[in-house]
This record gives structure tokens, C-alpha cells and sequence, in this order.
């Protein structure tokens, strides 16, 4: 059945197109829907004006979305998600996810296709994703991960806890662990490890102490299942990358997330 398209129906056909398409397409569909009309010689007289709103309206939208991107290329997104202890998501950020919260800063409908996810995101951190907001308009996008345990606990005033990553700590870019428990320590690598990756700290210190070396030897263990995963770059024993100095082998591990 020949139609004229009075609206676009991408990847179809865009509003003044005249396309062969099936009879049930036509009929249970596009009619209905007032996006297409049978191809007769009256309504054939409107496809030339139809093209030339359709263009205008495309190169319009055209500019809004380039603008948007643009905006969106420039500005993180952050998302806000639940976490275990360690920092680990309950699950993963999907692309749904992300093209919902897309749409909530544009008002604009995203779909979750346009979002092209390169890898399972199962921690908090920053990462880079493609997004297709038309099919000219392509930019990449910082989107931050961010507990929504470290976000309440950030807006509390207290922070007597022996255990609390604070923000003093990640600008210090070092933390003393060497008077913690080893399950406690365990579990602050993958948020500090997130942490210090959302704000573009691409270096941090441990001090685990000498002692009998349980402390260090779990830190250190925990560092290479954090480079197993991919959370962790590289990391090593010293004070800073290179350090060769005898105590702080012992006292001290560095590790690398970007």
C-alpha cells in the first residue's frame, strides 16, 4: 500500500515521504495514528509543503540537540545509586537508568539505546559513555557514580567515626589505617577507591603499619583483587610510585585508579 507520511516514524520514512509499505502497517498503525494517509492524487498536493516543515522542524531540533549535547559534554552527570559497604552497587547502572536521569536534566525524552554503554557498571566511580541524542548529534558524556550512603553521611556534621572517609582524608590523599580492624580496612579500599576517582585523584596513600603484617598483607591483597576487577589501575608498596625507601615498604602501599 502506497502512504504519505505525515510525520516522521524514523528509521520509516520522515513526514512528506511516500513510501510502499504493508497493508497492515498501514491500516492497524500508521492511519490510525494520523502519522501517514493513503497516497491519493488530493493528498499527494501536500507532500511538497509537508517536506519543507519537516526540514524546517529537523534542522530546528537539529540545533536544540547540539545544544544540548554540548551542555551535557561539558557538565558531569552525577547518579545517585545504593551500594554495599565496600562501594559495590546492589546490581548495576544500566543504560535505562542513565537515559532516565538524561532525561530528567533535558526534559527531554532519551532512549535507553541511545545510551551506549562500553562496560557493566557495577561500582561507584566516573566513567566516559557515548550518547546518540539524534542521528547527527554525537557527544560523550562523564557520568559520576555516587553512593547514596556517601552522599548522606557527606551531609552529616558529625564524623567522630574511627572508621569515616572524610573529605580532609581524600585531599590529603593518604589515609592511616595501621589502628584499624583488617575487615574494616577491607571494605573502605572500593569506596575510597571511587571516591577519590569522582574527584580526579589519580593517586592515594595507605599507611597499614608494620606490626605482625596482617593489616598490610590484607590491604595489599585487596589491592590486587581491585586490579583483578579493573577498580584499581596499578598499585605497590611505598610511600608514592618508584618510592624505594626501606621503611615505607613496610609501612605504606600506593595504588593508581586512573
Amino acid at each position: 500500500m502506497k502512504v504519505l507520511f505525515l510525520e516522521d516514524e524514523l528509521p520509516t520514512a520522515r513526514a512528506g515521504d511516500i513510501r510502499e509499505v504493508k497493508n497492515g502497517f498501514a491500516r492497524n498503525y500508521l492511519i490510525p495514528r494520523g502519522i501517514a494517509v493513503l497516497a491519493t492524487e488530493h493528498q499527494l498536493r501536500r507532500a511538497e509543503k509537508l517536506r519543507a516543515e519537516a526540514e524546517e522542524r529537523r534542522l530546528r531540533e537539529l540545533n536544540e540537540w547540539r545544544d544540548i549535547a554540548a551542555e551535557l559534554a561539558e557538565n558531569p552527570v552525577e547518579l545517585t545509586v545504593r551500594t554495599g559497604p565496600t562501594g559495590r552497587l546492589y546490581g548495576s547502572v544500566t543504560n535505562t537508568m542513565i537515559a532516565a536521569r538524561l532525561s530528567e536534566l533535558t526534559g527531554r525524552t532519551i532512549e535507553r539505546k541511545r545510551v551506549r554503554m562500553q562496560e557493566q557498571i557495577r561500582i561507584v566511580g566516573t566513567y566516559r559513555l557515548p550518547v546518540r541524542f539524534m542521528e547527527e548529534i554525537d557527544a560523550t558524556i562523564t557520568l559520576n557514580v555516587v553512593s547514596e550512603d556517601v552522599v548522606e553521611a557527606e551531609d552529616e556534621e558529625s564524623t567522630t567515626d574511627q572508621y569515616a572517609i572524610t573529605d580532609e582524608i581524600l585531599a590529603a590523599g593518604e589515609i592511616d589505617m595501621h589502628a584499624w580492624e583488617e575487615p574494616q580496612a577491607v571494605d573502605a579500599l572500593a569506596l575510597i577507591a571511587g571516591r577519590i576517582l569522582a574527584r580526579n585523584i589519580p593517586q592515594f596513600r595507605v599507611i597499614h603499619g608494620k606490626g605482625e603484617g596482617k593489616l598490610r598483607q590484607a590491604v595489599r591483597d585487596r589491592l590486587n583483587e581491585m586490579k583483578t576487577e579493573g577498580t584499581v589501575i596499578l598499585w605497590g608498596p611505598g610511600r608514592i610510585d618508584g618510592d624505594t625507601d626501606a621503611d615505607s615498604l613496610e609501612a605504606v602501599s600506593w595504588f593508581t585508579v586512573s
